[in-house]
């Protein structure tokens, strides 16, 4: 059995881990999931680029300008990467203005606003981007269809659709993630 004082040794210890964080610890915290959030925007950024320089790069290539339905679902499909990529430099923009050397107040006003536009992009814009993204890539397969066998239209139809199918559910693991990091930096007040 233990003895009065073990137990009131513990019980103190207990009490000693329950306190607050100090506001220089919140501060760090903050800054550390500001650059978290940051390094998801760049690499948002270079993803999305290398992925429309391919398709751009394609679209010239296979002379797509030539084909009225090729050309307008490859279109589609770089123009909603486009869009993305100058969402995030937006996006960009607006965090770094995002300071924490700021008064309490102002700086849960900046992060509270900011956390509504990533809220606006994440739950409307990207969906509606992503969802005419695919619209774009269907458009591609009557022609993937008569210009390839019939073996290789089937792996390009299952592997494409399997392939957003695994990068929705991938992108919704990172919206899921960024939109817990948003929450803690507005609801540092």
């Amino acid at each position: 059995m233990k003895t009065f004082e073990e137990l009131q040794n513990i019980w103190e210890q207990q009490t000693e881990s329950d306190t607050k964080p100090t506001a220089t610890e919140i501060i760090k915290k903050a800054e550390a999931n500001t650059k978290k959030i940051k390094r998801s925007h760049f690499w948002t950024k270079v993803i999305l680029s290398l992925t429309s320089l391919i398709l751009i790069s394609y679209y010239i290539w296979v002379g797509a300008y030539r084909q009225t339905l090729f050309s307008f679902g490859l279109c589609i499909m770089i123009t909603m990467l486009l869009v993305r990529i100058a969402i995030e430099w937006i996006s960009t923009k607006k965090l770094e203005s995002l300071k924490t050397d700021v008064n309490l107040i102002e700086y849960s006003k900046l992060a509270h606003q900011f956390y509504e536009w990533r809220k606006k992009i994440h739950y409307i814009f990207t969906p509606i981007i992503y969802l005419t993204y695919i619209v774009g890539f269907t458009l591609l397969l009557p022609v993937f269809k008569d210009n390839f066998s019939s073996g290789f239209y089937l792996y390009i139809l299952i592997s494409g659709y399997a392939f957003l199918l695994i990068f929705g559910f991938f992108m919704i693991r990172i919206i899921k993630k960024e939109i817990r990091l948003l929450n803690f930096l507005k609801n540092i007040s």
